[in-house]
């Protein structure tokens, strides 16, 4: 995996961290670590957070107190322990990360599903396996993670580990999309205007096409650019 790409999945990880896991006051971490100590998972992975979004960030700090809530098999710890393996340490532990992403996805935890998946999408800490990616991402769209839906969709466009299926590519573009994500609403209007999977509309097509132009998506505008010019 690239910088880039490790700064962007660690961002990821982080995103998906709760409001209340914000930086944590010297006293009131003292307080959360006696919590944490005395066993409490959830007290565990905060204070695990808390060391993973400093300045500067003490992973190996924040792998301790992350893999005493996964020992309990606490989903979100197992989950930000796999995120930890996965992106944050150098070298980057893929196989070990996996391990902790299943545990969590088993758990139900959407987040969790939706890493596994792209595990299983990328070939990372595993081999390449579209179907099995395809089962994780379903799992992860249908709790609403609107990137599961999105790369969903382009699975059913394309045919990759599912059966190629038009209006199921609709379906989970337009979930996404209805959660304002920009790639999403371009697929839909392209969908529409070539009526697949829908009847087509390209009035439908270039509402969708506006939506994701607004957004900054630079598809979007150059389709709605070339209909223009037709």
């Amino acid at each position: 995996m690239t910088v880039m790409k490790r700064l962007i999945s660690m961002a990821l990880i982080v995103a998906s961290t709760p409001l209340a896991f914000g930086f944590v006051g010297q006293d009131d971490l003292a307080a959360l670590k006696q919590k944490a100590l005395a066993g409490d998972p959830a007290a565990q992975v905060r204070v695990g957070m808390s060391y993973a979004l400093a300045a500067p960030r003490n992973i190996k700090e924040s792998i301790k107190w992350m893999q005493m809530a996964a020992d309990q098999g606490y989903a979100d710890g197992e989950y930000r322990l796999g995120g930890l393996l996965d992106v944050a340490t150098n070298p980057p532990n893929p196989t070990e990360a996996i391990k902790w992403y299943t545990l969590a996805a088993k758990q139900g935890l959407k987040d969790a599903e939706y890493r596994l998946g792209q595990m299983y999408d990328q070939g990372r800490g595993t081999a390449k396996d579209y179907a099995e990616a395809a089962k994780w991402y379903t799992k992860a769209a249908e709790q609403g993670r609107p990137e599961a839906q999105y790369r969903l969709g382009e699975m059913y466009e394309q045919g990759q580990g599912v059966k190629q299926n038009y209006s199921q590519a609709m379906n989970w573009y337009m979930q996404a999309a209805q959660q304002n994500r920009p790639e999403a609403q371009y697929k839909v209007g392209t969908l529409y205007e070539h009526g697949e999977g829908v009847t087509k509309n390209t009035q439908q097509a270039i509402a969708w096409y506006e939506k994701a132009d607004k957004l900054g998506y630079p598809d979007a505008h150059d389709a709605l650019k070339a209909l223009e010019d037709q």
